[in-house]
C-alpha cells in the first residue's frame, strides 16, 4: 500500500489544520492547496476542511490565514498592524552597525556581488544584514545570474543620496580600492589553482 494514501485516510481535520499552519509558518510563503496536500499528505477535501478550521481560529489571534482562492498564506492580523509597523519603523531607523557597513562596502567597491560572495569576503553569513539593507532600500537585487544563479546585489540611488554622492565613482578612493580588490582576487585564484 502507498504510504501517502495511508496518511490521507488517517489524518483528521484538526491534525491537518495544525500541519498546514506549521508548513505555512515554516516556509513563510503562499502555498497552493495542491502544495499543501503534497506537503502534509492529506487529500484536498481534508485540506479544505482544515483551512476552514484555521480561518475560524484566526479571527481571534494575531495571525490570520489569507486565502486568495489559489494560495493560502499566514499574515499578521490587521489588529496588530499598528504595532508591527511601529516595530518595523524602529528596526529600520536604527544604526546599521559594523556588519551593515561591511556589506555596504563590499557592494559599493566590489559590486554587483552575490550574497555568497559577500559571505566569503566577510567570513560569516550575511543573510540578515542583506535582508535589512534590502528593506531599508539601500541595496537592491540587480540581476539574476546565468541559469538560476543567485541574484547580484548593487547599491541604490537612495544609498548614494544618503552618502551625499551622485555616482559610484564618487565613493572615497573608489578606483584605488577596486584595483586592489582585483589584484587580491587574481592572487587568490592563482593560489586556488595551484
Amino acid at each position: 500500500m502507498n504510504p501517502t494514501l495511508f496518511l490521507f485516510h488517517r489524518m483528521n481535520d484538526e491534525q491537518a489544520a495544525a500541519n498546514i499552519e506549521a508548513v505555512l509558518f515554516a516556509f513563510g510563503k503562499p502555498m497552493s492547496r495542491v502544495e499543501l496536500s503534497d506537503s502534509i499528505g492529506a487529500d484536498v477535501e481534508t485540506i479544505e476542511r482544515a483551512i476552514e478550521i484555521l480561518q475560524t481560529r484566526s479571527h481571534s489571534g494575531g495571525i490570520i490565514l489569507v486565502d486568495d482562492g489559489t494560495n493560502i498564506e499566514l499574515r499578521t492580523a490587521p489588529t496588530a498592524a499598528e504595532m508591527i509597523e511601529r516595530i518595523r519603523t524602529k528596526d529600520l531607523s536604527g544604526d546599521i552597525g559594523k556588519a551593515g557597513l561591511e556589506v555596504l562596502a563590499a557592494i559599493l567597491y566590489r559590486g554587483p556581488v552575490t550574497r555568497s560572495e559577500i559571505d566569503f569576503m566577510r567570513g560569516v553569513n550575511s543573510s540578515q544584514v542583506v535582508r535589512t539593507l534590502l528593506q531599508r532600500g539601500l541595496i537592491r537585487k540587480a540581476q539574476r545570474g546565468a541559469e538560476g544563479r543567485a541574484s547580484k546585489l548593487e547599491p541604490t540611488t537612495e544609498l548614494l543620496a544618503e552618502m551625499g554622492i551622485s555616482k559610484l565613482s564618487e565613493v572615497p578612493e573608489y578606483e584605488q580600492v577596486r584595483e586592489k580588490l582585483s589584484v587580491l582576487e587574481a592572487a587568490y585564484r592563482q593560489t586556488e589553482q595551484a
